[in-house]
């Protein structure tokens, strides 16, 4: 019968795994905070109309926390697999970094574009409900980023009788 050799958690090999695992997640989920519509550091819980849908914007640290969190929980299953992942020279240690690094990224990179979309079918809505809009109005929108998009379109929207209008050129989330 097989038996499946004890894992030693507490190796100095498993620290730096680990260590590695937690460094490049959080570059990975940083990377994806550089690279996307990521302007805020917290996280923040914003509601869409219509349907009044709640959406989360992760945010630098919500980033951050996934890359560092998907990389973390992949190195806790191959350690529970009994697999046994062995750098034992500074180069496996750079290519664990590597992987660690690009998995952190997709993953975090992944849950902001499925917010992104929903944003972006938000911002759809509002645009093809709203009146012509003014030139200058469509060229911004073009280069939007989704939620700015998304704030343009509910500008474009009439406003109820006796609510102040806002201006919405200029103005960037």
């Amino acid at each position: 019968m097989y038996e499946r050799p004890a894992v030693d958690v507490y190796s100095p090999m498993s620290h730096t795994m680990w260590l590695a695992s937690l460094v490049f997640g959080g570059t990975g989920g940083a990377l994806n905070a550089v690279l996307s519509d990521c302007a805020h550091v917290l996280p923040s819980l914003v509601t869409l109309s219509p349907g009044q849908t709640r959406i989360v914007r992760v945010g630098i640290l919500g980033s951050i926390a996934i890359g560092v969190a998907t990389t973390l929980l992949l190195s806790y299953v191959i350690e529970i697999a009994g697999a046994r992942v062995t750098a034992t020279s500074g180069f496996g240690l750079v290519l664990l970094g590597f992987c660690d690094l690009f998995i952190a990224f997709v993953s975090a990179r992944w849950l902001t574009n499925e917010v992104d979309k929903l944003v972006l079918r938000k911002a759809v809505f509002k645009a093809a409900s709203a009146p012509a809009a003014h030139p200058d109005v469509v060229d911004e929108m073009e280069t939007a980023p989704p939620y700015t998009l998304y704030t343009l379109a509910d500008g474009l929207l009439p406003g109820r009788a006796g609510a102040p209008m806002t201006p919405f050129r200029g103005r960037r989330l």
